[in-house]
């Protein structure tokens, strides 16, 4: 056989062999059963599951602001005087009990005046007592009594009442009406020498030492009382139709501690253009042992409850889908519920639609969406 034709031969049987065994395995292959597939299991998230149960809640409006003190008074001397020293001082931190004396001024001058009057009325008096004897016999003995009364270095008795025209012209005409009033006006100014407390407080500020003189009309100080106080707080527009006067409110401090309830007293009229907000006024006062903590100048931070919302469920803003809708759980899985947010806050809102008995989804999940499997 040729040497090519027996390379030819070799060649096609070789082929001939490479292609019934690709031909075999194929059928192998093919004979192979596939392996079942199993679907994948989704493992159930965990969830905060909450029953909802509707009813009346107290809306809670966020307040802050500063303290000040609801008694305050600027005081201003009436007189000219020296400020005597001594005795309980008028300085910055000092507490005074309400009618307790805080200032003094010498009153010295003013007091030598009134008793160089009252001893000229005195004299005006008596020569007017011979007069009324004879013209007034049956009053004479009450005129009488009402000279022997009068002492220089007190302040006068009442002046007697007329009882006739006649004898009220007589009194006016010797000028005993006009000089009785001048003097009893004399004395009034007399008790200016004397600041009494109106209130209990203490000293804010004092702006005059023991030993100064003091004109009228100068600031001498401010007391500021310590048992009731006032925070002026701005509120947001949409919260004032939920707000009254009347309403109760509560402050705390840093920590969360309460510190004094009160009440708001007065509210604003306008909302600023500016903040869309409006001015609302709570007097309040300090807790059983919080009186150190509420202090004229300190900002706090409270909340005030408004009038209850029937028929309510009280839920996070994050459980809020921006649809307006709420995950309940239903038969193990998420489903969508509508609602109506009646009251929204900084934290919570007030939403009527839920039913009683529904489990509500009360913390959001990431991913969340209908027909998630959820484990309570």
């Amino acid at each position: 056989m040729h040497p090519y034709l027996k390379l030819a031969v070799r060649f096609a049987a070789g082929m001939l062999i490479l292609a019934a065994g690709l031909g075999i395995t194929r059928m192998l292959i093919g004979m192979k059963e596939d392996a079942p597939m199993q679907p994948r299991k989704v493992a159930a998230r965990p969830g905060k599951v909450v029953a909802a149960n509707p009813g009346l809640v107290v809306p809670r409006i966020p307040l802050e602001g500063r303290v000040d003190a609801w008694e305050r008074m600027d005081i201003l001397a009436e007189v000219t005087g020296v400020l005597k020293p001594g005795g309980k001082e008028f300085r910055e931190g000092v507490r005074f009990q309400a009618g307790e004396v805080m200032l003094r001024l010498d009153d010295s001058e003013w007091r030598a005046g009134v008793e160089g009057e009252r001893g000229k009325f005195l004299q005006l008096l008596g020569g007017a007592l011979a007069d009324i004897r004879t013209d007034f016999p049956d009053r004479w003995a009450v005129w009488e009594a009402f000279v022997a009364g009068v002492d220089v270095r007190r302040s006068l008795p009442e002046l007697p009442e007329p009882v006739s025209q006649r004898e009220r012209l007589f009194l006016a005409n010797r000028g005993i009406v006009s000089s009785y009033h001048a003097i009893r006006s004399a004395e009034a100014r007399g008790e200016k020498y004397r600041v009494v407390a109106p209130f209990t407080g203490v000293v804010g500020t004092a702006l005059v030492d023991p030993g100064a003189l003091v004109r009228a009309g100068t600031l001498v100080g401010t007391l500021v009382g310590g048992s009731a106080f006032e925070v002026k707080s701005a509120i947001h527009a949409r919260y004032l139709p939920t707000l009254a006067v009347g309403d109760a409110v509560s402050f705390y401090e840093e920590n969360g501690t309460e510190v004094a309830r009160g009440s708001i007293v007065r509210m604003a009229s306008q909302v600023d253009a500016a903040t869309q907000s409006a001015s609302v006024y709570c007097r309040i006062e300090a807790l059983p042992g919080q009186s150190a903590s509420l202090r004229d100048g300190r900002y706090l931070t409270g909340e005030a409850r408004s009038r209850a919302v029937p028929d309510v469920v009280e839920v996070g803003l994050d459980a809020i889908q921006p649809d307006n809708t709420v995950y309940i759980v239903v038969e193990g899985r998420l489903q969508k519920a509508p609602i109506e947010v009646r009251f929204r806050g900084t934290q919570t809102a007030l939403v009527a639609g839920l039913t009683s008995g529904m489990s509500l989804l009360a913390q959001p999940i990431p991913g969340a969406y209908e027909g998630m499997e959820i484990a309570p």
